[in-house]
């Protein structure tokens, strides 16, 4: 009986030892959320421009050539840094602007005509809150732009680092909390890297349907939607509140509705045509528990909790299959045996 009890406690100190650390990361993500938002982004900007050098270095097997393609998607989205969000804030002053002084002289009974200056006036108040938001936060966002360069900068210096160390973290059994660790980081690596190829077609299909509708700045867009893909539910809502603005002004009522076509079908095709095939079975998570925990996580943590929310249900995941439910399996089989004895 003592030999039995002995072996369920390593699993269960262990156990409350990464619990323990979860817990920490989620202070700290609550605590200094654009510390931990720049760390988790260029956690993911290093998994997602590692993609084009793994893809040359398959296709070649020319390292040298890997290297110059990872160079170039580090310019461009070094460039991207320095001015796409500048550009995009200015979009939006500017669609405010037009938003504000936008006037409706349309044949549409009274009732019809009030509800979309109502729709006009909320949309400018929360693109004007925005806009404040962004300046309130320049100096935070400032500093998680240099932690966010300095992360990908020292990514693979800083995964070798805690890689070699990995045992320290763990008591009792120090070669299953590593095998813990590497399952978590793959799955979540193996998530990013499917979704690249994921938004970069939903973000293709898209940026093509708003040349074809007449939406202004339909590359700005596209881009806006590739990296709103790697936050689901939230990025769409996120990404497609200029588009509407954007649609409105230059198309009018039309093209709302050709643009929401346009999205529903994109969103469709990707639910139903490539995303499960490019993901596979990475996430098995159902779509409702994705949507609540980026809610929940977003509410609670905000920026961070959006970017932490998806790797949080991962986390809980693997959690449970490495920690809980073996040790769940132990009591019953130990259960069974003082049975059988009596």
């Amino acid at each position: 009986m003592k030999e039995n009890k002995t072996q369920e406690q390593p699993a269960l100190r262990d156990m409350w030892l990464v619990l323990t650390y979860f817990l920490f990361f989620i202070f700290l993500a609550w605590k200094v959320p654009f510390v931990i938002g720049a760390l988790i982004l260029g956690y993911y900007f290093s998994i997602i421009l590692s993609v084009p050098y793994d893809y040359v270095l398959k296709k070649t097997k020319q390292r040298y050539l890997a290297v110059v393609a990872y160079v170039i998607v580090v310019l461009i989205f070094a460039y991207a840094i320095g001015s796409f969000f500048p550009i995009v804030v200015n979009q939006i002053s500017s669609v405010l602007q037009s938003a504000q002084s936008a006037q409706f002289n349309l044949a549409l009974p009274s009732w019809v005509l009030n509800y979309l200056n109502e729709f006009k006036t909320n949309i400018s108040s929360f693109l004007t809150q925005l806009l404040k938001y962004v300046a309130n936060v320049l100096p935070s966002l400032f500093t998680m732009i240099v932690l966010l360069i300095v992360t990908m900068a020292g990514i693979e210096s800083i995964r070798f680092y805690f890689k070699e160390r990995l045992n320290l973290l763990f008591i009792d059994d120090p070669k299953y909390g590593e095998q813990f660790v590497l399952h978590f980081f793959g799955a979540v690596k193996r998530y990013l890297r499917g979704q690249v190829l994921v938004s970069f077609l939903s973000a293709t299909l898209t940026t093509i349907g708003l040349y074809v509708i007449g939406v202004p700045y339909a590359m700005t867009l596209g881009i806006l939607s590739f990296i709103g893909g790697f936050f689901p539910f939230v990025g769409l809502l996120i990404t497609a509140v200029p588009m509407y603005l954007l649609a409105f002004t230059s198309q009018g009522v039309k093209g709302m509705i050709w643009l929401t076509v346009l999205l529903v079908v994109v969103n469709q095709t990707e639910s139903w045509v490539y995303g499960p095939r490019i993901q596979g079975n990475n996430l098995k998570l159902h779509w409702f528990v994705i949507l609540l925990s980026i809610f929940v996580f977003g509410s609670v943590l905000g920026f961070a909790g959006v970017l932490i929310a998806l790797p949080i249900l991962l986390f809980i995941r693997e959690y449970w299959k490495f920690y809980v439910l073996p040790l769940r399996n132990r009591k019953s089989i130990y259960q069974t045996q003082q049975g059988g004895k009596k």
